[in-house]
């Protein structure tokens, strides 16, 4: 038996403002068409054409340039939801997240994929979400309703509000060494099996920690984190070889207590996820913390 096609959209609408775009997704909802918001496309556009995905219209958002526009507060930067990859891989003002991008994918993903693609992808070991995850980002959103921000995880957990566009995420300025690290088939090349950031903050003396990879979302190591807060030396913005392989040790045995968990197939199993798990948040520690290492840092 044989599966029926991929159905075409069938009306591509292109706004040029957010709020164009609201009203757009709004109209077609209310008339009962199924739609979907296109980004970058990375994800979507071979998800229509294989069937995974369906609909009947596409809000197309390329041209509504507020999305993509990047901003630094007293504390906080901002992220447009239109916001390339290739945008964020130069950007000083958040040496992690560039990091980051200069990870993701090949370098036409780099040019394309965007953050509200990302967002809207949610894949368990997707580079941005880990980061952002480690990050305590909100995202903001707009809708009939008006503007509106959720806490990530939320977010992640329930998706936006019926009607509501992505426009940006937020996240705090740096404070201290960030670093992002990641096991896939060729790094770059290929998704990420198992991801992990680390964010250093010497001004509110703590360390965030998020592993993708292991759950169906990132997840906070919250044990991890509140060990090493001991084990780091503030005033020099150091920690001990011993404190590394102890955070290490920690990640790995909260990896193992995530659910739900993951599908594993015969070449990552459960173990070597928890494992690699700790392998990574060990690296990062020592690249934010250990003397000899090259962390990361904010310029």
């Amino acid at each position: 038996m044989h599966s029926s096609p991929a159905r075409p959209a069938s009306a591509m609408y292109r706004p040029r403002t957010v709020g164009e775009a609201v009203d757009m997704l709004a109209g077609a909802r209310e008339s009962g068409t199924e739609v979907v918001l296109l980004s970058g496309g990375t994800d979507l556009v071979p998800a229509l054409r294989s069937g995974e995905r369906r609909a009947d219209a596409v809000v197309a958002l390329r041209r509504v340039q507020e999305l993509r526009v990047r901003g630094a507060g007293a504390d906080s930067l901002t992220v447009g939801a239109g916001v390339t990859y290739t945008d964020l891989v130069g950007w000083s003002l958040s040496p992690g997240l560039a990091r980051t991008a200069r990870v993701v994918g090949s370098v036409q993903i780099r040019n394309t994929g965007t953050v509200g693609g990302a967002l809207g992808s949610a894949r368990p070991a997707g580079d941005l979400l880990t980061f952002l995850t480690a990050a305590d980002a909100e995202v903001l959103t707009a809708s009939p309703s008006g503007p509106a921000r959720l806490p990530l995880a939320r977010f992640l957990a329930g998706g936006p509000a019926p009607g509501a566009v992505v426009t940006a995420v937020r996240l705090a300025r740096p404070g201290g060494p960030q670093t992002y690290l990641k096991i896939g088939g060729r790094q770059a090349a290929f998704p990420a099996v198992v991801s992990c950031a680390v964010l250093v903050d010497r001004l509110r003396r703590s360390l965030t920690c998020a592993i993708g990879g292991v759950g169906r979302l990132p997840a906070r190591m919250e044990e991890a984190e509140s060990a090493a807060a001991g084990d780091i030396d503030w005033a020099t913005g150091t920690a001990s070889p011993a404190a590394a392989r102890r955070f290490a040790d920690l990640v790995t045995a909260a990896a193992a207590r995530i659910a739900p968990a993951l599908p594993v197939g015969p070449r990552e199993s459960a173990e070597y996820r928890w494992h690699a798990a700790g392998v990574l948040a060990g690296r990062a520690f020592t690249r934010c913390l250990l003397p000899a290492a090259t962390p990361d840092e904010p310029t």
